[in-house]
């Protein structure tokens, strides 16, 4: 308590001498902050539009040699022995719909992916869209269909609007179907732009295939969601009772295996987690990471260094108080602490200045749209940044930032806090 309230009437009496550390601090951690709450935002941004897309945390795929999963009741009630209570099942049909088309009033779109779903089922994933036109509300008539805005707006099509989609079947015949646009949704990443999704039955009926046909079972995790640890484990208990396939990370080995190597009368299961799904974007989600963990370190070093040298100047000029310190009988090492206390209470202000300033920061930066930069839309939700406040990581950043700056300061100041009365009164004099 003593240093305490030295180290504070100190920085507040000579404030003037500490306004380019506080500057320093409170720009290198503003920085800092808005760089991760930036990132970790996109990342999460990132995270969500996936597990949309994919419908889950973990995907159950395979089957026979058409990828139908069969009896998927079953398959579900044996998922359910495994895993918590709080999950949610969803049959769907991921269908490559590359050579698919739709068509409205002389207009023609290709489309990449179309997702069968059941829209009575999915109705609280599908309430995390955003719309800007209808919703993806079930039809009665298991014929409508939800698109991008993008698409729509290159057809020329609003919510009401009934589209003709061409599909080739397994068989390789040309196929179509009058669908209703009953949704249009704001995505234009490579999660959303050229993916539609459209009611399983309408989809069945266009390919050609069985009314019960399945080739993806999601399980999305309403409570924690799954590590590697629970997928490795759900692939060891399923192992036991289904023909499971070994490798849950990597898609398209077993993709290869199905297409190429699978005798043709065999069934075999594979467990996709959502990184395997998301395993081609990893590497430019780890170059943002090791981007932002660059510019942390850089700043870090700035702000340890420049306090650390910065206040030895500040103490040679403090010679004369060191030696009344001194004086009075004061230990070296207790010397040491009121500088190093001091130096943590001018940190802990920039900090919570840094973090006031970073909240205003973000608060403007969410208020702009950048949908407009190629390639960005992935990491936005609906169109905006919305950045991810984690106090756990912030704390960590000051604890680490704290600890790098004393340690640096302590380097500096070791042979100056030590000097005798007498030799601060012959160096003042």
């Amino acid at each position: 308590m003593f240093f305490s309230r030295i180290a504070l009437h100190t920085l507040v009496n000579n404030r003037r001498q500490y306004v380019s550390l506080f500057s320093v601090c409170l720009a290198g951690i503003t920085i800092m902050l808005s760089a991760l709450w930036v990132t970790d935002g996109m990342l999460k941004a990132v995270h969500n539009k996936s597990k949309q897309y994919y419908g889950g945390d973990i995907t159950l795929m395979g089957g026979d040699i058409s990828y139908s999963l069969g009896d998927t009741d079953s398959l579900i009630q044996t998922l359910k022995g495994f895993l918590p209570e709080d999950v949610t099942y969803y049959s769907r049909i991921d269908y490559d719909a590359r050579k698919s088309y739709i068509f409205f009033e002389g207009m023609t779109v290709r489309q990449r992916m179309a997702k069968g779903v059941d829209f009575e089922a999915e109705r609280d994933l599908f309430s995390a869209f955003d719309f800007v036109e209808g919703n993806a509300e079930p039809s009665e008539d298991h014929n409508n269909i939800l698109i991008s805005k993008s698409i729509a707006a290159r057809l020329g099509v609003r919510a009401g609007d009934t589209v003709t989609y061409q599909v080739y079947t397994d068989k390789g015949y040309k196929n179509t179907i009058n669908l209703v646009i009953s949704g249009i949704f704001n995505n234009n990443s490579l999660f959303g732009m050229y993916t539609l999704y459209i009611d399983i039955r309408a989809l069945r009926k266009v390919t050609a295939r069985p009314d019960d046909y399945v080739n993806r079972i999601c399980m999305y995790f309403n409570g924690e969601e799954p590590g590697a640890d629970t997928v490795a484990l759900l692939q060891n208990q399923l192992a036991k009772v289904l023909p499971m396939y070994p490798r849950y990370d990597c898609k398209k080995e077993f993709y290869h295996y199905i297409d190429y190597d699978m005798p043709r009368d065999d069934i075999s299961y594979a467990l996709i987690s959502l990184d395997a799904n998301i395993q081609d974007l990893q590497l430019l989600i780890d170059a943002i990471k090791a981007v932002v963990l660059l510019i942390i370190i850089v700043l870090m070093a700035i702000i340890s260094v420049g306090i650390g040298s910065t206040y030895k100047i500040i103490i040679m000029k403090r010679i004369t108080e060191i030696g009344t310190y001194r004086a009075i009988g004061m230990k070296p090492g207790s010397v040491k602490f009121l500088f190093l206390t001091e130096s943590f209470y001018l940190l802990t202000a920039g900090f919570l200045a840094g973090v006031l300033l970073t909240g205003i920061v973000m608060a403007v930066l969410t208020q702009f749209s950048f949908s407009f930069i190629p390639a960005m839309d992935i990491f936005l939700e609906n169109g905006r940044l919305r950045p991810s406040v984690s106090v756990v990581k912030s704390v960590l950043l000051f604890f680490v930032i704290a600890v790098t700056t004393i340690s640096s300061m302590l380097f500096t100041i070791r042979n100056v806090v030590s000097i005798s009365p007498v030799g601060a009164l012959a160096t003042t004099t």
